[in-house]
């Protein structure tokens, strides 16, 4: 099939126009070493995000699962309490230390931790192939089609990507981005949409499903003071000026149940599967 639109060249070019991208890009464990402790902070609450997500995830007692891009464990925790393994891969040392932390106050311990960067990854020489693959909200590769590419040989079985559909966070999240880095600046900060991966892959003869929905993102704070330090030390470190993040956070956090502020957001998200052998030609 001729094709018009090379979209892993397209994913390369706007790749390469973000700052922000190529220095994750030259050392993403220094870069995530640093904004651990924040991500989790961040991401702790995400009970019913996760939740749904793995409800899309056709995991048995007996499969080995590989989650690629593992982070502190969102995702790769409550899979051991459901698999035979799971084998979280990251390129930092301060996500794998929260997430073995977590492994540890859960009971697990049918797990290990791999720290490499995928790129350097070598399927049958650093990891054997899993029955399970998932990347959640982990592509941010210069080379995706590599990416996508390894992910596909690692599965015996399936893959499963999350990735955002539509702009990379939810309306008053962007409206935030905008107002610190400037409407061009924001954009660059995130990543082309869930299309990209998706004809990467039916353009390599992997055709691919897709399930689009809203996620429901959570998260919570003692005090406005470190919900705005936590947003300043993941996304802008030499922020001076932090009256929008302030402004932003005064305006959305909310007393919950148990006194803390929370904040909620809606995301579109897509989740792209495939199962090896069926309906492609790798």
């Amino acid at each position: 099939m001729h094709r018009i639109i090379d979209w892993n060249e397209l994913w390369k070019a706007i790749h390469a126009t973000s700052p922000e991208r190529t220095w994750k890009d030259r050392d993403p464990a220094a870069t995530w070493d640093k904004r651990a402790a924040a991500y989790h902070r961040m991401s702790r609450g995400e009970t019913e995000a996760t939740k749904q997500d793995i409800g899309f995830i056709d995991v048995r007692p007996e499969d080995t699962v590989l989650d690629m891009g593992a982070g502190t464990g969102r995702l790769a925790v409550p899979l051991a309490g459901r698999a035979a393994h799971v084998t979280a891969l990251d390129p930092s040392d301060g996500m794998l230390g929260i997430l073995k932390r977590r492994m540890e106050e859960a009971g697990y311990q049918n797990y290990s931790c791999v720290r490499m960067k995928w790129e350097d990854v070598g399927i049958g020489r650093d990891i054997e192939p899993h029955d399970l693959v998932i990347a959640a909200f982990s592509l941010g590769f210069y080379d995706l089609w590599a990416a996508l590419s390894k992910l596909d040989q690692a599965a015996k079985r399936s893959v499963y990507i999350f990735w955002h559909a539509g702009e990379w966070r939810g309306p008053e999240e962007m409206g935030l981005y905008r107002a610190v880095f400037g409407e061009e600046e924001a954009m660059q900060r995130g990543y082309q949409d869930y299309i990209f991966p998706l004809n990467v892959l039916h353009d390599a003869g992997i055709y691919a499903n897709v399930r689009i929905y809203p996620a429901l993102w959570e998260t919570s704070y003692i005090s406005v003071e470190e919900a705005v330090q936590n947003w300043v030390t993941m996304h802008h470190p030499d922020l001076r000026d932090r009256t929008p993040v302030t402004e932003f956070f005064t305006r959305v956090l909310r007393k919950g149940a148990s006194g803390r502020l929370e904040y909620s957001s809606m995301r579109t998200t897509a989740v792209i599967w495939w199962e090896k052998g069926r309906d492609s030609q790798h």
